[in-house]
């Protein structure tokens, strides 16, 4: 997080710690119900009343679907590149409505098989869902792309944007999605305990609520009246507000440099260092990456390697090929190392990082 960012959630806790929470809430009101979500809206290219925040972007992405009645026996499209987290979601549904999970090939150089959907797509597809990148590494799914291609079809279509919020420039309209959900505390550098959701109105209109919070409905004890003109009918009313005050300034700042993609002159250097050391493996490499670039190392454990790393000065992170099971299922490695450049990240850093990684 930046000064700024850490600045505005001490000094919204410090306010609340003198004034109350009702008060301090009551002090913040404008940020908290307005501000907000037009920043929000304005770097996803969508409006306001589209956009909901949640504790983080995997329960946006839960929540969200558990409210959509998915038709018995309809067919369900996953990426290689899904969050383990997705699909165990999509296995509940095979259980209890016995849907059909079924996995876009790729291609020797895309994650996904555009002519495949082409050919496959009909109406039995009921929901196609894509991890924009995935957990593991930096590989690029042209969400764009595959928009274009369920334009005017039935199919729903969603974008967990997880690791691409923040670091790539997301616009809902090109991409066409349905819902779209991404992290604070990722390449947008907000606090942890803090998600964002786009909910188009086609989806919108589907879900079927089994609760609304006050903030968005009220009941006279028998009838419920509730608001269904926005996603904010989605939140929970009680939030964490210090991380939301401290994600608006996060919003801010990035979208005052542009909201543009990761200085590519970084992780360029990166990446073509790390394919000169022969002690390493780079994992998908045949793929188109950015911003994250992860390696099986042949000398030591991943774990041992970020361990070490670590008492060097350098921060990376030992990942696991469960939270992407299907794209890694054939790389026969259980653990990795991750490396992840934000906009933040310079050359003289990353020639630094470089010293350490050949002497690891």
């Amino acid at each position: 997080m930046s000064s700024a960012t850490l600045n505005a959630i001490q000094r919204f806790t410090a306010i609340e710690a003198q004034m109350g929470s009702y008060e301090t809430e009551l002090a913040y009101e404008e940020l908290l119900n307005v501000d907000l979500y037009r920043v929000a809206a304005r770097l996803l290219n969508a409006q306001p009343s589209q956009i909901g925040f949640f504790s983080s972007a995997t329960q946006a992405w839960t929540s969200i679907l558990s409210k959509l009645q998915f038709p018995r026996g309809k067919r369900v499209w996953v990426s290689t590149s899904e969050y383990a987290a997705n699909l165990i979601f999509f296995n509940y549904l095979k259980l209890s409505r016995e849907i059909r999970v079924e996995v876009i090939p790729t291609t020797a150089t895309s994650p996904l098989d555009l002519e495949w959907v082409q050919r496959h797509l009909d109406e039995d597809v009921f929901l196609v869902s894509v991890s924009h990148l995935p957990s593991c590494c930096g590989v690029i799914n042209p969400v764009e792309a595959l928009g274009a291609l369920l334009k005017g079809s039935n199919a729903l279509y969603v974008v967990d944007a997880c690791q691409s919020l923040g670091q790539l420039p997301l616009d809902v309209r090109d991409i066409r999605c349905d819902l779209l959900t991404g992290a604070g505390r990722k390449f947008l550098c907000g606090p942890r305990g803090s998600g964002i959701a786009y909910v188009s109105p086609r989806l919108l209109g589907q879900l079927q609520l089994n609760f609304a919070d006050l903030h968005a409905a009220s009941t006279d004890g028998q009838v419920n009246r509730v608001d269904m003109s926005g996603a904010r009918v989605l939140e929970i009313a009680e939030k964490s507000f210090s991380a939301l005050v401290g994600l608006h300034t996060a919003l801010q700042e990035y979208v005052q440099v542009g909201g543009g993609q990761v200085s590519a002159e970084p992780y360029a250097l990166l990446v073509q260092e790390l394919r000169r050391l022969p002690q390493l493996t780079l994992m998908c490499d045949q793929f188109k990456q950015s911003a994250i670039a992860s390696f099986v190392p042949h000398n030591m454990p991943a774990q041992a390697f970020v361990r070490q790393a670590r008492e060097m000065g350098l921060n990376l992170w030992a990942g696991t090929a469960a939270h992407t099971p299907l794209l890694l299922k054939d790389l026969n490695a259980t653990h990795f190392v991750r490396v992840s450049v934000s906009r933040h990240i310079t050359l003289a850093q990353i020639e630094q990082a470089l010293v350490t990684l050949r002497s690891l």
